[in-house]
C-alpha cells in the first residue's frame, strides 16, 4: 500500500490575516483523499475517526495548527451526512424505488427547503408567512437534513447509476441532488424528513423535536388548504451513537399542533429514532421508513 503524502494534501488550508492565520478543514477533499477509490465500510465512527486523523496528519505535515475540536465536530457532522446520502443513493437503486428520491438538503442559509415546492404550494406558504407577519410572527424553519420525496417524474436516468467510491464527482452528485427538486415538488410527494446528528446531547434532542414540530405544522397547514385528510408526513431522528432511554423519552414529545385541536389525533413530533453505528444500519433505517421491513430496533 502506497503511503499517502500528507504534505501534498488538499484537506486543509490556511485562512485569515497573516499573523492570525487559522487552519480550515476542506471536507470534500478529505473524503476524496481517503475514499476516492472505495466506499467506506465497517463502523461509522472508525471511518469518521480515519477522516479526522487524515486531516490532522495533513495539518501537521504542512506546519499548520491542528483544527480544534469544534471545527472537527461540525465537519464530522457533514461527513456523516455524506455517508448517509451516498448509501441512500445506492439503496434506492438496489431496492428498485423508481419513484423515490432520498435527498441530502443543504443548510437553510444557502437553500430554503420551501423552494422545492411547485408554484401553487409556494404561493400558499407565502400567504401563510404574510399573515403571520401581521402578528409580528415569523415562519423560521431549518432544513431537514434528509428529505424523502415520492414523485416519479423527478427521477432521472442519471439517478439510477450507482455510486462506487467517494471521489469528488460522486460526492457532488449526492450532495447536489436537491437541485432537481427546486420548484417541482407537489406538497404531498413529501413522505418523510430525517434530522441527522452525530450525537444526541440534550440541546440536539430538542433541535430534532423542534424541526419535527415545525415541519409537521407546515404539512398540516397544507393538508387543510388542499383539503386532503389522507396525506401523511413523518419525521425521524438519526444519530451515529447508541440511543439511550433519555433520548427515546425526550423524542416522544407531542407535535404541538395535534394537541390544540380536539378533532386531530395526538401525534409525535418525531416518529422514530435510529442509531446508525454501521453502514448496514443506514439501510435498515430506510427499510423501516420506506416500509420495506418491520422495525426491530
Amino acid at each position: 500500500m502506497i503511503e499517502f503524502d500528507y504534505s501534498k494534501s488538499n484537506s486543509v488550508e490556511l485562512y485569515g490575516p497573516k499573523k492570525k492565520q487559522k487552519t480550515r478543514i476542506k471536507p470534500y477533499f478529505a473524503l476524496a483523499e481517503v475514499f476516492g477509490k472505495i466506499l467506506p465500510t465497517g463502523t461509522i465512527k472508525e471511518n469518521l475517526d480515519k477522516l479526522e486523523q487524515h486531516t490532522k496528519n495533513a495539518a501537521l505535515a504542512q506546519g499548520m495548527m491542528v483544527p480544534n475540536s469544534q471545527a472537527f465536530s461540525n465537519t464530522r457532522g457533514f461527513w456523516f451526512e455524506v455517508f448517509i446520502a451516498v448509501y441512500a443513493w445506492n439503496y434506492r437503486i438496489k431496492e428498485n424505488l423508481s419513484e423515490v428520491l432520498i435527498v441530502k438538503m443543504p443548510n437553510v442559509s444557502s437553500f430554503n427547503f420551501r423552494r422545492i415546492f411547485e408554484e401553487k404550494t409556494d404561493k400558499m406558504l407565502k400567504q401563510l408567512e404574510l399573515s403571520l407577519l401581521k402578528s409580528n410572527v415569523r415562519l423560521i424553519t431549518s432544513n431537514p437534513d434528509l428529505l424523502i420525496v415520492e414523485q416519479e417524474k423527478l427521477v432521472l436516468e442519471e439517478h439510477n447509476i450507482p455510486i462506487s467510491c467517494l471521489d469528488t464527482q460522486s460526492i457532488m452528485k449526492a450532495v447536489n441532488l436537491y437541485k432537481v427538486l427546486e420548484s417541482k415538488c407537489h406538497w404531498d410527494s413529501l413522505k418523510a424528513g430525517i434530522g441527522v446528528k452525530t450525537s444526541l446531547r440534550p440541546d440536539r434532542r430538542l433541535q430534532v423535536v423542534h424541526e419535527g414540530n415545525i415541519l409537521k405544522s407546515l404539512f398540516a397547514h397544507l393538508k387543510m388548504r388542499h383539503w386532503d385528510r389522507e396525506a401523511a408526513f413523518k419525521y425521524f431522528g438519526a444519530s451515529s451513537e447508541m440511543i439511550t432511554g433519555a433520548d427515546d423519552d425526550a423524542l416522544q414529545t407531542a407535535a404541538t399542533h395535534t394537541i390544540v385541536n380536539v378533532n386531530s389525533l395526538p401525534e409525535r413530533a418525531v416518529d422514530g429514532l435510529f442509531s446508525l453505528l454501521t453502514f448496514e444500519d443506514i439501510e435498515k433505517m430506510f427499510d423501516v421508513i420506506l416500509k420495506r421491513k418491520a422495525h426491530h430496533q
